[in-house]
């Protein structure tokens, strides 16, 4: 084919491309029932007009500007930018109507220039106003746009010249603006159809190392078979680099799908992962999404919220967490600040974590009906032992006391060995029996309470205790508390620590206490001793939890024990 044929061949595909653009961006303002964007679909026109019919490339200063201003609602933003645009139009219909003459006065410049800083209105435009599929639209642009100027570099790189001389930078010329006509249809069109992070990103990678590769090849004062030996060695890692630059650009360094959820697992198998799964679970996701806030909530744990203040149920999306048929939690999610919804690769990373967390909080859950059982089974081995206590006091004891005093006036009346040694016997199993009722319960515990008993158990001048005095308690919890108690006493006393404050609060169900002391505290690689994983044992029976302040001076151990479900 002749050089003309091949031009010829090339300028009707580009026409045919946009002839087909045209008439589906025509067809979709009928499916707008609001707004102002037939003012994007005419920038787009122009822009078209510009580039294939001839003799109106001036259009070119009208269609851009405006196209510009517009994109991809139809509303300029700001307002005043109407009088830039408006600028251009005027001089581009100047140029037309001079035959050109305009453009090529020195002045034009500051036409050419303009153009550019209305790109600026359009950057704030994208960071502070844009909702997430307008920032969709934009990005469509900005892929085409670098797709083109690529096919430009690679047209001048082959044929040393763009659209003059050969048949090939002619044709490449021509072929070179389809991209970005494409994609600025589809951003006006579907511009959530596709994932158009993907296509950009990719783009970033591959035009990157390959032109970090040009530089390298052409720059470097070397044969060329080293050239070819250096750039085939940097290849690798330069688009190991690129990729995360391109991550970084398009996602400002949110992970992927993959190391969202290696993050989650490492946080769901470290000590404070098992301890609270859910906000756990919670953290991962947002963290992952890089969202401010967030919220997760389930029928068998406390809802966990993250924030200043809870997302509304307008602005977020609600994602059930379901496991084998069963909704085991609901997490509710809004978008960053700055989007109006969750983006396609967000909802991936969505997708992947929740897999993963359904089958860690479904075994939470286990763990956490497992603890409520044994808390009750302890709850209900106290409230026994308490009875017990209080009969082998209140009644057997004062019944074989009552016994033994009849079997020793016996004794004394008729001088009977045997009845002495009644006697004697009956005294024993008194002691016994009141023995058998001290080791089932602290007696002090039953009959005055906790606060006497830690009085009684571990007073002194290096003690203060704050505690209301009227402090009622299931069996199982104050039995629990004042060994946690008294370990943590112990603990203080012997390391030196004095004075040391106890303060006990009884708050929401839950009784608060804090054992405070004078020491240097915990450092951070402390191996936990008999004392300390006997408190947190303590703390499990009855389903509360432990913790250790290391924030503050001192060593701070933070209780909290149920009190209604004991």
């Amino acid at each position: 084919m002749t050089h003309d044929g091949l031009v010829r061949t090339s300028e009707i595909a580009v026409t045919v491309v946009v002839l087909v653009l045209a008439v589906l961006l025509l067809g979709s303002l009928r499916r707008v029932q609001r707004g102002r964007r037939w003012l994007v679909v005419l920038a787009c026109l122009l822009l078209y007009a510009a580039i294939v019919v001839p003799g109106a490339a001036a259009l070119w200063f009208t269609a851009f500007p405006l196209l510009v201003g517009v994109y991809p609602d139809g509303v300029m933003t700001p307002r005043w930018l109407w009088l830039p645009v408006g600028a251009l139009a005027v001089a581009a219909v100047g140029d037309l109507a001079t035959g050109g003459a305009w453009s090529e006065s020195p002045w034009w410049a500051l036409v050419v220039n303009g153009q550019l800083l209305l790109l600026l209105a359009q950057v704030h435009r994208y960071r502070r106003r844009s909702s997430t599929e307008e920032r969709a639209a934009v990005r469509w642009v900005i892929l085409g746009t670098l797709l083109t100027t690529a096919s430009f570099a690679a047209t001048q790189a082959a044929y040393g010249s763009i659209g003059d001389g050969s048949t090939g930078s002619v044709v490449a010329a021509q072929l070179a603006v389809l991209p970005l006509l494409v994609a600025v249809a589809v951003g006006v069109l579907a511009p959530r159809a596709l994932d158009v992070d993907e296509f950009l990103r990719a783009t970033v990678v591959s035009l990157g190392t390959v032109a970090a590769l040009t530089v390298v090849m052409l720059a470097l004062p070397a044969p060329t078979w080293v050239r070819l030996v250096v750039v085939a060695a940097i290849a690798a890692p330069l688009a190991l680099g690129m990729r995360h630059v391109g991550d970084w650009l398009l996602y400002r360094g949110r992970p992927d799908p993959e190391r969202a959820v290696t993050r989650m697992l490492s946080a769901l198998n470290t000590l404070p992962g098992q301890h609270d799964t859910p906000g756990t679970v919670l953290q991962a996701f947002t963290g992952s999404l890089f969202l401010d806030r967030g919220r997760i909530s389930g029928s068998w744990f406390e809802p966990v919220g993250l924030g200043p203040e809870a997302p509304s149920a307008s602005e977020s999306e609600r994602f059930a967490v379901d496991y084998r048929g069963e909704v085991l939690a609901v997490l509710e999610l809004p978008p960053r600040r700055g989007e109006s919804t969750l983006t396609r690769r967000d909802r991936r990373v969505v997708d992947r974590l929740l897999a993963q967390a359904a089958p860690a909080l479904d075994a939470a859950r286990t763990v956490v009906a497992l603890r409520e059982s044994r808390a009750r089974t302890v709850a209900a081995r106290e409230e026994e032992r308490r009875r017990i206590r209080r009969e082998l006091h209140d009644d057997l004891g004062p019944t074989l006391s009552g016994i033994a005093l009849s079997a020793a006036a016996l004794a004394t009346r008729i001088g009977d060995p045997d009845a002495s040694q009644l006697h004697r016997e009956l005294r024993m199993a008194v002691d016994q029996s009141r023995e058998l009722a001290y080791g089932l319960r602290p007696p002090v515990l039953d009959d005055h309470g906790l606060v006497s008993a830690l009085h009684d158990r571990i007073g002194g001048p290096d003690v203060r205790i704050d505690a209301p005095e009227d402090l009622d308690l299931p069996a199982s919890v104050d039995l629990a508390a004042l060994r946690i108690i008294q370990e943590a006493v112990t603990n203080a006393r012997k390391h030196g620590a004095a004075p040391i404050d106890i303060r006990l609060r009884l708050r929401d169900g839950h009784l608060k206490l804090r054992v405070s002391d004078a020491g240097p505290g915990l450092p951070a690689d402390v191996r936990a001793g008999i004392g300390m994983l006997s408190i947190t044992e303590r703390t499990d029976e009855v389903g509360g939890t432990a913790r250790y302040d290391r924030a503050a001076h001192g060593c701070h151990l933070l209780v909290d024990l149920p009190v209604e479900a004991s």
